[in-house]
């Protein structure tokens, strides 16, 4: 009896190290991650507009959307109105099979709008095909821009995708524009942030992560040589998006950008352009959004991960970044009970050992914690204009405790992945 008592004891003591060196290597890994990557980012996107006349189209998805028609769809359209003249502006409005006044408002904007220089172009789907989620919308968008009888070549037909809370500048718009008309790629990502940040803390840390965290993600990705569709703010030629098209996973622009790098496109992230959404106020929502996201994550990775490791189409930097990327889930779901084990054995040896080598160790990483959000923090510094530094980092820190409550969304996502559960849970917009 002893002798299994003792048995027992080795194999948890055993397991308890095994996660404590899992939690360290991926500790020390991620700051290896971060110190290369720190120095590696690229910021400075050339986005002169030149003279190259350019037919935009915006695409805007919209499924019970009543609220947002007259605020944000219709300043993205007198917005659309300041465009550079040599961009002849289109929107395309796209409802969803919408059960409120969605569709009825949409008419009434296009007759408001018709003194504007957009042309305002109204799409309503129908059962069986509506609501099939956000990709098979855009796809229905791309058909009617792939039918209309134009004299401009593809390349010079840019296609953007705003989703119905969003907004982005006149004079952002003309530097994603210029982006194209400066650098060789299919697809220009821009810079996201929410549009009322100060409404309260959920708010202020979506705001960091996105135009912070996201942001020196992206610019990194800018050196590897190929930044990542966000959705919202996502620009392609109609050359790319005809050839790609939007797939039926949850996390379709992810999704995009993979397809179009087994077709040799790349994209862009431009930082200095932004689109400003708006934030998930209320943590049920937030929740399931997050979740939806990494379901999808989930999703690519079994239908493309090995193509991504395997495709000699994609260089090496990307195919780890990618893969780092859609492994992520799987290695929070271990980093936590890793990480909650090695909290556990670190506090019993206070007690039972001498305190000084583990504060020693929970220093270190909680300064080196603090090291890398204070970057993050500089990053977000960079793109705001009413903060202080000081507030930024403060900022900054608060979202790692954002991070501790997102760290446990993969649980439920993989839960929903394997109940076979994969219906697109729109994210309602307040407005």
């Amino acid at each position: 009896m002893r002798y299994v008592f003792k048995e027992e004891m080795i194999k948890i003591f055993i397991f308890t190290y095994v996660l404590l060196v899992l939690s360290l290597v991926t500790f020390i890994g991620y700051l290896l991650w971060f110190s290369i990557f720190n120095f590696e980012r690229v910021r400075d996107v050339n986005c002169q507009k030149k003279n190259g006349i350019y037919k935009l189209y915006i695409m805007v998805p919209l499924l019970n959307e009543e609220n947002t028609i007259f605020s944000y769809v219709n300043d993205l359209i007198n917005e659309l109105d300041l465009v550079d003249q040599t961009i002849i502006p289109n929107i395309i409005l796209i409802d969803d099979a919408s059960d409120d006044r969605t569709l009825e408002n949409i008419y009434k904007l296009q007759d408001m709008t018709r003194h504007l220089r957009p042309n305002v172009y109204v799409l309503d789907r129908h059962f069986p095909n509506a609501q099939q989620g956000k990709g098979a919308a855009l796809n229905y968008g791309l058909s009617l821009i792939s039918q209309m009888d134009d004299e401009f070549d593809k390349q010079h037909i840019i296609v953007g995708i705003v989703d119905a809370d969003g907004f982005i500048s006149a004079k952002h718009i003309t530097d994603v524009i210029g982006a194209f008309e400066n650098n060789p790629v299919g697809m220009v990502q821009t810079a996201v942030s929410m549009n009322k940040p100060e409404n309260n803390w959920l708010s202020r840390m979506q705001d960091i992560e996105f135009l912070g965290a996201n942001s020196f993600m992206q610019e990194s990705r800018n050196r590897l040589g190929e930044a990542i569709a966000s959705g919202n703010g996502q620009f392609i030629t109609l050359d790319m998006a005809e050839a790609v098209g939007w797939g039926n996973s949850l996390l379709e622009d992810f999704e995009f950008t993979v397809r179009g790098l087994f077709k040799d496109y790349r994209a862009l992230f431009l930082p200095t352009a932004i689109v400003y959404q708006e934030a998930v106020e209320k943590l049920r929502p937030l929740l399931r959004q997050r979740i939806r996201w990494c379901e999808g994550s989930m999703q690519c990775l079994f239908k493309y991960g090995v193509r991504i490791m395997t495709s000699p189409k994609i260089n090496t930097g990307v195919k780890v970044d990618m893969t780092l990327f859609l492994f992520l889930p799987f290695f929070s779901m271990l980093l936590n009970f890793a990480n909650i084990s090695s909290i556990l054995v670190q506090i019993t040896n206070i007690f039972s050992r001498k305190p000084i080598p583990v504060l020693i160790v929970f220093t270190t990483v909680i300064v080196f914690t603090l090291i890398i959000w204070f970057y993050m923090a500089l990053e977000y510094y960079r793109n705001t204009n009413n903060l202080s530094v000081l507030k930024c980092v403060w900022r900054a820190w608060q979202c790692i405790i954002y991070n501790v409550i997102l760290s446990f969304i993969p649980y439920a996502a993989l839960g929903y992945l394997l109940k076979g559960r994969s219906t697109w849970d729109k994210t309602a917009h307040a407005q």
